[in-house]
């Protein structure tokens, strides 16, 4: 069994496991990452895809992580381009909803001023004329339609760009590595991990524990760990629909019955609709989490009450995909998931000159910030590092601009199309020249392995990315599973069980 020794070892590759690997890899920290599957294979991927300040916590008069989250917004809109985009949002107020459009407006009144400096536009209230233009949207009792902007991401590509980052300023990333077991040493802590089955063993003087709904069982692998705090586990799920004719560029927030609201989100360049999200208790294993057929139930109940298409109501058969996720919030049994609040949290506890810090809740938007406030907390515990450094720095991929990386796309070398080239400007950021070198170099790598999926790709996803299953690449690294038919998926996989 061969022992390495880290300054920190980060357990969890979501995102905000990958946000302290990146921010302790840059104070100078040597660090490892480790995640039992893949990147971002759990709640990290299974977000409504959403880099927003949270307009609905503004009810809750949760104000500091409202303005946290929208100055977040506004430094990813900086540092990750090719991931994060404006768009616009439609907010109907009809007659029977529990909020009047005055509250609303008041709402997103107050959402510019918190969000004021980051240059998107006002929240405003549509035209009479503008309303009549609008696709499917049912008119009976409709007051008014109030609009407002916030950002959609690719969240498994976001994580991925955090982890590749971290990876870039020293730290070793690995997926496939599972703790087993965690055993107290004078100052820190020895690990157990096993890689596909082979046993290997880490010291490390600090433990973040990332694992979101598995904290607790990494938790309870160590005598010396922070003490256990009340978890809610809360299943959020979405269902995908095809995008109705006409398309739409502009994403809803619906309220439902109660006093939660739903998403209507287009995505993948509007072929598709995300609709989400539901808030309900997961009683089995988080590792097992996935749409129910009530939930799916209540996604397209909520859909037909606000849309009307020429086809009547969408029902099951026009579910063409659905996911789920685990938050795993702090807070007691007697508030609804929808009142638990979204701030993150963490327990640490000091052994010798190391410590274990265990990380709860949190937002996508936030990971920053929170990783901030995790190394605050080590340094706290006594770990000597440099100082806060990542506000406004690029993550990797991230040093073009939009307009740069449209600019890109034309000049792709000719044995790639113009599709291609665009679907990999606006999921590898300025690393696509690194593709087209690639190309250049080799052209056989130009060769399709299916429609729009070039060689070259799949061996950037194995060799840069570490992509190790068909999966991997079709669900995380890109969205293909979706735009591709079946013998598309299948010369995928066809290609990895083959090129392992």
């Amino acid at each position: 069994m061969v022992t390495q020794s880290y300054d920190l070892l980060v357990i969890g590759g979501g995102i905000h496991g990958a946000a302290v690997a990146r921010d302790a890899a840059g104070r100078g920290l040597k660090v490892m990452l480790a995640e039992k599957g893949d990147y971002a294979c759990a709640t990290s991927s299974a977000s409504s895809k959403l880099i927003h300040g949270g307009l609905r916590y503004l009810e809750q008069l949760e104000l500091s992580l409202v303005r946290e989250s929208l100055v977040e917004r506004a430094g990813l809109l900086k540092t990750a381009p090719h991931l994060v985009e404006p768009i616009r949002f439609l907010l109907p107020i009809y007659g029977w909803q529990k909020r009047p459009a005055i509250l609303l407006h008041a709402g997103l009144s107050l959402y510019d001023l918190l969000s004021i400096g980051d240059g998107l536009p006002p929240s405003g209230r549509l035209k009479p004329q503008e309303i009549t233009e609008l696709p499917r949207l049912r008119r009976e009792n409709l007051n008014a339609v109030l609009h407002y902007h916030d950002c959609q991401t690719d969240d498994a590509r976001l994580v991925l760009a955090v982890l590749l980052d971290a990876r870039a300023r020293g730290a070793d990333i690995l997926n496939r590595r599972a703790v087993t077991a965690i055993e107290p040493l004078a100052n820190g802590y020895a690990v157990e991990m096993d890689e596909r089955g082979v046993k290997n063993r880490v010291d490390a003087r600090f433990i973040v524990n990332a694992a979101g709904p598995f904290v607790a069982e990494i938790d309870a692998m160590s005598s010396i760990a922070p003490p256990p705090r009340h978890l809610r586990l809360v299943r959020g799920s979405h269902i995908v629909l095809k995008m109705p004719e006409p398309a739409e560029a502009d994403a809803y927030t619906l309220q439902d019955t109660e006093d939660r609201v739903i998403f209507v989100l287009p995505w993948l360049d509007r072929r598709f609709l995300i609709v989400g999200t539901t808030e309900v208790p997961q009683e089995s294993d988080a590792g097992t989490a996935a749409c129910s057929l009530q939930e799916q139930a209540y996604l397209l109940d909520a859909y037909n009450r606000y849309f009307a298409g020429p086809g009547g109501p969408v029902s099951d058969k026009d579910v063409v995909w659905s996911f789920a996720g685990i938050r795993a919030l702090q807070g007691d049994h007697g508030k609804k998931p929808s009142r638990l609040t979204r701030r993150p949290a963490l327990a640490s506890i000091r052994n010798g000159t190391g410590g274990f810090v265990t990380l709860y809740g949190g937002k996508l938007t936030t990971h920053r910030a929170f990783a901030d406030t995790v190394l605050d907390a080590m340094r706290d515990l006594g770990a000597r590092m440099g100082g806060s450094w990542t506000q406004d720095v690029p993550l990797y991929g991230g040093c073009e601009t939009r307009a740069g990386l449209l600019s890109l796309v034309a000049q792709g070398p000719t044995s790639l199309s113009r599709e291609t080239c665009h679907r990999w400007a606006f999921a590898y950021g300025d690393q696509i020249e690194r593709l087209y070198a690639n190309v250049l170099r080799d052209p056989s790598l130009a060769r399709e392995i299916a429609p729009g999926v070039p060689l070259a790709e799949l061996v950037h996803a194995v060799e840069v990315e570490d992509a190790m299953t068909a999966e991997d690449f079709l669900l995380r690294r890109t969205k293909l599973h979706l735009l591709l038919d079946r013998r598309g998926r299948d010369a995928v996989a066809t290609w990895f069980s083959t090129n392992k």
